[in-house]
């Protein structure tokens, strides 16, 4: 099917608009209270696979996406990964078995795993230096934000209207962006250069990019400590109600999503730190709702944390896109840290509360906050830009 010819800005909107789904996965989670009531004959932990398990699913094909995407056109790739997320997506609205309920979350995952990627493999594709990675801060902070807000908002307000199963409907959203970057998005021409060169050599990923992926399982991980004990220390220490508990959550995320869009200027002012400065200020964010005395407090390390992470997100792309050989793609084990990291998250804090015989609140936004400046130290230490990316950006 032939392309239409599209402008510089169009093509711009088109490539961040992909990762509006990125994170939409969370629909499940603000209507988990209504699964667990339909469901009364399964344990509650079984239910919330329905939450978790896209997450875990997408691991697979975000493993392999180096080779996939040597293997099939980017735009195959995209029309498979938002065709399974929709169908995943929808189904469950029409499906009374949570057996296969919990299989379509699986296939959403799968088409998460594949366009989570996608959406920044095809920003490096069409775009270099600072626009890059404007739009990389773009895509993966502000616009998964703005997506991950609209999903759970939306979806919460269906399922209370007309029950939770139609929640799930707010998966037919995305068709529009299927339609649009189907009939507008371009294949990258930097895909016949890359085959050419596999044809050459295999390219092999440096060693550097395996220790960045695995910084990112820590930092997501460490992450986990925030969002599930906030709401904990709000209430447990009357600093306020369940609304603001959410509230401070929603302050987060904002910061995160602002942050996306001075990605760029930050990365370019500080090219061989930014990524380590992300993570300390994320550490800062925790440590100061960890000492917080009152809500407004809580607000301002919230504010702060969620807009550093709207730098490391972005920051670990791009730190892995700067250090991939020409010719292949590893963002997908981007994508694999920051499963892992949610997957292995709780458990990590469960194990350092036994250890300390400790219970959930403040203590695991103490061990949030060391956990991430010591990342961050470590990151400073040992985690530097390329000699010619730097010469590029300094040049520039």
């Amino acid at each position: 099917m032939a392309v239409k010819s599209i402008s510089r800005n169009f093509l711009k909107f088109l490539v961040v608009i992909l990762a509006f789904q990125d994170v939409a996965a969370g629909v499940a989670g603000s209507i988990m209270a209504d699964i667990i009531k339909a469901f009364p004959q399964y344990d509650p932990t079984i239910v919330m696979l329905v939450a978790t398990f896209p997450g875990l699913i997408q691991i697979i094909p975000a493993l392999f996406y180096g080779k996939l995407s040597k293997t099939f056109k980017k735009r195959t790739l995209l029309f498979t990964g938002l065709a399974l997320f929709i169908i995943g997506g929808i189904m469950p609205t029409f499906i009374d078995s949570l057996p296969l309920i919990i299989v379509m979350r699986g296939i959403l995952g799968l088409g998460v795993g594949i366009t989570m990627p996608l959406s920044v493999d095809i920003i490096t594709d069409f775009f270099d230096g600072r626009e890059r990675d404007f739009l990389i801060g773009l895509g993966t902070a502000s616009i998964a934000c703005i997506g991950a807000i609209f999903f759970q908002l939306v979806g919460g307000i269906l399922a209370d209207a007309f029950g939770w199963q139609y929640g799930f409907l707010t998966y037919l959203f995305p068709i529009w962006i299927l339609a649009i970057t189907i009939l507008y998005l371009p294949e990258p021409e930097k895909k016949q250069q890359a085959e050419t060169t596999q044809a050459v050599q295999q390219p092999r990923l440096p060693k550097a990019i395996y220790w960045v992926c695995l910084g990112q399982v820590i930092y997501s991980g460490l992450i986990y400590g925030y969002v599930t004990n906030i709401s904990v220390v709000i209430q447990a220490d009357k600093l306020g109600t369940a609304t603001e508990a959410g509230l401070a959550i929603s302050v987060f995320t904002f910061g995160t999503l602002l942050a996306g869009f001075v990605f760029g200027k930050i990365k370019n002012k500080l090219p061989n730190y930014y990524l380590p400065i992300a993570v300390l200020f994320t550490g800062a964010g925790m440590a100061v709702c960890y000492f917080s005395p009152n809500l407004p407090m809580i607000f301002v390390g919230s504010l702060i944390g969620g807009a550093a992470m709207g730098i490391g997100i972005p920051g670990v792309f791009a730190k892995v896109f700067e250090l991939s050989p020409a010719g292949a793609s590893a963002v997908g084990l981007v994508v694999v840290g920051q499963g892992l990291g949610g997957i292995l998250g709780p458990f990590g804090f469960q194990v350092v509360q036994n250890i300390f015989n400790q219970g959930i609140g403040r203590f695991p936004l103490a061990v949030s906050a060391v956990g991430l400046i010591v990342l961050a130290l470590i990151w400073a230490l040992s985690v530097r830009a390329p000699k010619s990316d730097l010469e590029v950006t300094i040049g520039q």
